[in-house]
């Protein structure tokens, strides 16, 4: 992974004969497309004129939007059908140029800025769910680090453990390990027993109890199904539980009243997400073709004779 530079999140732009960063120094929004007006230029023949754009919103998240582009977009190898929320390390695909977006470990903190400090290790697959995690224990005065979900904890922790950093809670969506998550989990739980586990999964609402069973076996204290974004006040009652799961994890009372005003700020985050999707193209009606009086009377012989003059 290519760090940015002076502590400004990028995008690198890759294609087979080059490497270029832009940083997101100034403004809130820039296009990216063939033409020569956006702020971001790709020379890439599937690129439309104007392809799509970045947006920064508030608190550094950023967003990428495909305008209708007559080729798409993929991010992380997914066709992208909406506003998709970025993280460290996304890679976003249009033709054969590449997108890679960078940000600062700052950014993905909830603390001061550095691993070193942090209560909770986030490794989270989906973006979204990450940030709302984020947001989440930062209501409640958590430190966390989120690092890239490529790492290796085998190597990882050891580290942390020298530099007498680790952490006391890992929050692992079982995404970014997918089959090879309770074998992981279940390691880490022998070699550090002072590292408490949970598990949470970003792509399922409901969570089996044989899912549990297994987190259970493999050292894991909880498992927690994904965020009901957009409206995360409606399941609120859910959410106060798998925050209490940290707290009691952590030690600490749960700071109710900050908790709710942070997701009811993040619902109305999520509804301005929602308003950039933009409209869908308008499909330009087929010409009319001329009337046949032959056809409008219901005198097929009369049809068949003008074709075949044709």
């Amino acid at each position: 992974m290519i760090a940015t530079s002076l502590g400004i999140p990028q995008l690198l732009i890759q294609t087979e004969q080059s490497r270029e960063p832009f940083e997101f120094k100034t403004g809130s929004e820039w296009t990216v497309g063939r033409h020569p007006n956006n702020p971001i230029q790709l020379s890439d023949r599937c690129a439309s004129r104007q392809h799509a754009k970045l947006v920064s919103l508030v608190n550094q998240h950023f967003c990428y939007v495909d305008l209708n582009s007559r080729n798409g977009s993929k991010h992380n190898g997914r066709s992208v059908k909406q506003p998709v929320w970025l993280q460290h390390g996304d890679r976003i695909k249009i033709g054969d140029t590449s997108l890679i977006f960078q940000d600062i470990p700052a950014h993905r903190t909830t603390g001061n800025g550095t691993p070193e400090q942090a209560q909770v290790l986030l490794l989270q697959a989906d973006a979204l769910q990450g940030k709302i995690w984020q947001t989440i224990l930062r209501s409640q005065t958590i430190d966390s680090f989120w690092e890239s979900p490529d790492i290796d904890l085998k190597a990882y922790l050891p580290r942390c453990v020298a530099c007498g950093s680790l952490p006391q809670l890992l929050i692992l969506d079982t995404q970014v390990l997918g089959a090879q998550t309770y074998g992981v989990t279940a390691w880490c739980a022998q070699t550090f027993p002072q590292l408490h586990i949970i598990v949470n999964n970003s792509q399922e609402r409901q969570i089996l109890m044989s899912e549990r069973q297994k987190a259970a076996q493999a050292g894991c204290l909880n498992w927690f199904p994904a965020f009901r974004e957009p409206k995360l006040m409606d399941n609120v009652a859910g959410i106060v539980v798998q925050v209490n799961g940290v707290m009691n994890i952590l030690g600490g009372n749960l700071r109710q009243d900050q908790l709710f005003s942070v997701l009811q700020s993040f619902e109305t985050l999520l509804s301005e997400v929602e308003r950039l999707q933009p409209p869908p193209k308008s499909v330009k009606p087929h010409p009319a073709q001329p009337s046949n009086p032959a056809v409008q009377n219901g005198d097929l012989t009369q049809v068949t004779h003008v074709r075949r003059k044709g």
